[in-house]
């Protein structure tokens, strides 16, 4: 197929998106034991305490000081429906400190904080749920790990079972940050910074666009993580170029214009043609190769991840695309341009999506059965975590360091 048609194909004039279908909180058992069963957690230390692990799951306990409350529960993204509704309630420990002791996956990550009930009555959750627990979230002041990417610009605390290392979500406040600049590319254009290591040379370097720049640079820490992986060796050197939605961000993400139109019929061409220039004077050259030309995004990101990579695989090879709200388009509306963009080049795409984040995982699990024999490579992740950055990073840069180190 001509690289116009699936322009034409990807027309926004023929994509309507469809209303965001009402929320869908499923029941969560929750297994938990009793605290006083077990042996006390200890007067200082850091959070939260794995008392136990197996090859399934691990013994958890949390805890939290709040002399005030009459009741406190575990705010831990997507386990918003416990089943029963006080299965997350933390239990008092004395001196105002209450904890949970609870059993979870082996491979849990979540973003988390604490709610606080001190009225009258039941709190609020049992009803409500936690999703919208009708208290503020307090972020655990026992854990050192946190990002402020959480809607709103809300800090949340990172809890990460598998061991990410290097790739570890969330902002390290003792790390020197790292050196981002901003491309001058006129008022009309999306904010746009870019990252490259300091020992990055002559040779063209491997190119990743990430969307929802501004969480990366500014709450996530991600340019910090991508230069421990580039020291470390564990990331080539790679210029990372992070695209801001701004204020409407509905209307440039997850639609098939918007972002998706902009990135590689705009931004990825005048990169290559002009290089950049690096502090110094240092010239920097960009690859041509599409198979080294990444886009990832998550949520609307991730749609517009994939939008992307149809509308020009021969530009853009690879898309990281997690937690891909489908939803905002017809079953399936998807699964024709990405099988005309694969018969066009070769096209790559990492789809992730969170078990605890209602029908994600079934709708990614049917975008890519769909895929099969289009000659696209496909791959799917399931992760056990909700709609959230706790695993989108580290997951992001554990792909990332796959595809770099074909």
């Amino acid at each position: 197929m001509p690289a116009d048609q699936l322009t034409d194909l990807l027309d926004p004039a023929r994509w309507d998106p469809l209303p965001h279908p009402p929320a869908m909180e499923y029941p969560l058992p929750v297994r938990r034991r009793d605290p006083r069963t077990l042996p006390p957690a200890p007067a200082t230390g850091s959070a939260p305490e794995v008392l136990s692990r197996g090859a399934d799951g691990v013994l958890l306990r949390l805890r939290h000081r709040a002399p005030r409350a009459r009741a406190v529960a575990l705010h831990a993204s997507g386990w918003w429906r416990p089943q029963p509704a006080d299965a997350l309630d933390l239990v008092p420990a004395g001196d105002g400190w209450w904890e949970i002791v609870l059993e979870a996956p082996a491979d849990w990550r979540t973003s988390y904080g604490f709610v606080e009930h001190d009225g009258p009555g039941d709190p609020p959750w049992w009803e409500a749920g936690l999703k919208a627990p009708g208290a503020p979230v307090h972020p655990d002041a026992l854990c050192a790990h946190r990002h402020g990417a959480a809607r709103g610009g809300a800090e949340r605390s990172v809890l990460s079972l598998p061991f990410d290392g290097l790739f570890r979500a969330g902002r390290d406040d003792a790390e020197t940050p790292a050196e981002v600049h901003e491309l001058p590319l006129g008022p009309d254009a999306p904010r746009v910074r870019w990252w490259v290591p300091e020992e990055a040379g002559p040779a063209p370097l491997p190119l990743l666009v990430v969307t929802d720049g501004a969480e990366h640079v500014e709450q996530l820490g991600t340019p910090e993580r991508l230069r421990r992986g580039v020291e470390a060796g564990v990331l080539p050197p790679l210029v990372a170029v992070f695209v801001d939605a701004g204020e409407h961000r509905g209307d440039v993400l997850g639609v098939p214009g918007g972002q998706a139109r902009w990135i590689p019929e705009d931004l990825v061409p005048r990169l290559r043609a002009a290089g950049l220039t690096a502090p110094g004077g240092r010239r920097l050259a960009l690859t041509d190769d599409p198979a080294r030309t990444i886009i990832t995004g998550a949520s609307y990101g991730g749609l517009t991840a994939l939008f992307t990579a149809a509308r020009a695989p021969g530009t853009i090879g690879i898309a990281i695309a997690q937690s891909v709200s489908l939803w905002r388009y017809p079953r399936g509306a998807l699964v024709g341009p990405l099988r005309e963009a694969a018969g066009y080049a070769p096209l790559r795409l990492r789809l992730h999506a969170g078990r605890f984040e209602g029908s994600m995982a079934a709708d990614a699990r049917a975008l890519a059965d769909a895929l099969d024999g289009s000659g696209a490579e496909v791959t799917l992740d399931l992760h056990s975590g909700g709609h959230d950055w706790a695993w989108w990073q580290p997951a992001l840069l554990h792909d990332l360091a796959a595809e770099l180190g074909r």
